[in-house]
């Protein structure tokens, strides 16, 4: 995702709006291989300040990864605030950045270290198909959302603690 700010050259300290969309790919997070369903957009304004370029706007994607619970493919909707500063670099090597910092050259900011980090920061750190999933079951991996298996009726009998069971009753 790339920005043009050429139009705030001119006009330093204004704030200057823009939208951006792209096609991303794959991404891993959390030990998952998440996909970006549709494009990834982001508007809002930037503006520039001496060396330094600032972008405030909104980030928004579609992301496609396994139920924690069931593994079914889940879609989410993300909606992230990036709020970013973009140091230039001079390339004369007198930069000293922190590893945390942006930087930019020529008249292109490239955004889509600051984008990623702002989506994948803001997805739940499990994602479940439904609230109530009830994910596999732990004999036969039988989908238990889609149907009960004969593991769960057998599954009273082999337990070492079902004498226990009438003890509550």
């Amino acid at each position: 995702m790339k920005l043009d700010i050429t139009k705030g050259i001119q006009r330093k300290g204004i704030d200057v709006p823009f939208d951006l969309e792209d096609n991303w790919g794959e991404d891993h997070w959390n030990g998952d291989t998440i996909a970006y369903v549709g494009p990834v957009s982001l508007s809002g304004t930037y503006m520039l300040a001496d060396e330094t370029v600032l972008v405030r706007g909104e980030a928004r994607a579609v992301i496609q990864s396994p139920c924690a619970r069931c593994l079914t493919p889940t879609n989410t909707s993300v909606t992230a605030e990036v709020d970013e500063a973009f140091i230039r670099d001079k390339g004369d090597g007198e930069l000293d950045i922190d590893e945390d910092q942006y930087t930019y050259t020529g008249h292109v900011l490239e955004l889509d270290d600051a984008v990623r980090t702002a989506i994948l920061l803001e997805l739940p750190s499990r994602i479940l198909c439904k609230e109530d999933c009830r994910g596999l079951c732990a004999q036969c991996g039988a989908n238990l959302n889609v149907n009960a298996c004969s593991c769960q009726k057998d599954l009273t009998s082999r337990n070492p603690f079902s004498a226990l069971a009438s003890l509550l009753n």
